[in-house]
């Protein structure tokens, strides 16, 4: 939405004319036109869109006084249940002509939409907030040519203004302003007006209607159109469908910023867990350069140990070879057995030998089994019972599967 710029849009003799403050020497505002008009700062809400209340509201403050208001509207018809608090305004007057007398101004009629196609952030303020008001001093003006009456108080505040059903200044047009006054007369709540004066574009060519002069019973006078200025002060009152559009878009940018802070949220997990992983690389990084520095130092560590590898079955007796072989007689009886093999192989101890006797033969098997040297040869299971030979003899083969030291040949 195209931010609202310093322009004054306010209802003119035939339309709507937009306005700007004339930054150069001169009069204070000139007339635009164009694309000026678009987004303007403050827009005038007709006087026929309006309807102007007075009231006497003595000895009421804030929400006493608006409650109150509310109350003479319903009392005349003007008011429901549905009236928002931005279609209604009450505009204090000046307490020199009676203390406790407001203005309540409500709002009814629509605005044109070209209007209202970019007033969305527009102040909207009674078009009467962009004149000048001199106490004792009705003034009237065309608006969209409609004619338009405001009356004063003594501190040039706008007791009362009303778009006349009149198009003319005539003898009816007259009458129609006596009855408005009367009326105010009747409520208590008149102004002392002295004179009525007449706002014109070219006051040099418009003459006053005699009947209209006349009919009124007042000093009329002509007088040039002054330039629009600024209002003094924000109102509350502000068209539904630009009420609308704002409820709308405020959805709409509460939908987009819950939408920017998921994204934002997601970027972030996402950005903490590419921060966590970049982490965990230069960590890694750091470890293998670590690692790799240490390699020379463990390479010596691995040549160390294969070297107390292959020292173990020195420096284990049970396991050397010359020390199973004495463990292994140790185990024959003095007779009756003899061994032709000992290979000492990587994967294990093979035996062969001869037996005077299949007893003998047996004899031995038990001995080799039950001893606690070579209990974890597994010889229970590698030693089959000795083939008998047809002379009486017996021959055996016994397989162990022990711990193997190292990958050389093996012994015989």
């Amino acid at each position: 939405m195209k931010k609202p710029t310093d322009t004054l849009l306010v209802p003119g003799d035939e339309r709507f004319e937009a306005w700007r403050p004339n930054g150069s020497s001169g009069p204070a505002m000139e007339r635009v036109d164009g694309p000026s008009r678009k987004a303007p700062g403050w827009i005038g809400l007709p006087a026929r869109s309006l309807v102007s209340v007075p009231m006497r509201l003595e000895g009421l403050q804030g929400e006493h006084r608006e409650s109150a208001a509310l109350l003479e509207l319903e009392a005349a018809g003007l008011a429901d249940d549905e009236l928002g608090v931005n279609a209604f305004e009450i505009r204090s007057c000046s307490v020199g002509d009676g203390e406790g007398r407001v203005d309540v101004v409500i709002q009814h009629g629509l605005l044109d939409e070209e209007v209202l196609g970019s007033a969305i952030d527009s102040h909207f303020v009674p078009s009467f907030a962009f004149k000048r008001f001199y106490p004792g001093e009705a003034r009237i003006w065309r608006e969209q040519g409609v004619l338009v009456l405001a009356l004063p108080d003594a501190g040039g505040n706008i007791v009362h203004c009303q778009a006349l059903s009149c198009r003319s200044l005539d003898s009816d047009t007259a009458a129609e302003i006596r009855c408005v006054m009367a009326g105010l007369e009747l409520c208590g709540v008149a102004p002392k007006i002295q004179s009525l004066v007449i706002d014109s574009d070219s006051a040099a060519e418009d003459v006053i209607p005699v009947s209209f002069e006349s009919g009124l019973e007042l000093p009329v006078a002509i007088r040039p159109a002054e330039p629009p200025q600024v209002p003094e002060g924000l109102s509350r009152l502000i068209p539904e469908s630009v009420l609308q559009a704002r409820r709308e878009r405020k959805q709409r940018n509460m939908i987009i910023l819950g939408a920017v802070a998921l994204v934002t949220l997601t970027v972030a997990m996402l950005g903490a867990f590419a921060g966590r992983l970049a982490w965990r690389e230069r960590e890694l990084l750091a470890e293998e350069r670590r690692l790799d520095a240490m390699e020379p130092e463990l390479a010596s560590i691995r040549e160390a140990q294969l070297g107390w590898d292959q020292l173990a079955g020195v420096m284990t007796p049970e396991e050397y070879p010359v020390e199973l072989l004495h463990q292994l007689i140790t185990l024959l009886p003095p007779e009756g057995i003899r061994l032709t093999r000992f290979e000492l192989r990587p994967e294990g101890l093979v035996l062969d030998g001869e037996a005077s006797s299949i007893g003998h033969g047996i004899q031995f098997r038990e001995s080799l089994v039950s001893s606690p040297v070579f209990s974890s040869w597994g010889f229970e299971r590698g030693f089959p019972q000795p083939t008998n030979l047809p002379d009486g003899r017996a021959t055996f083969r016994a397989e162990g599967r022990g711990r193997v030291l190292d990958d050389e040949s093996p012994t015989s």
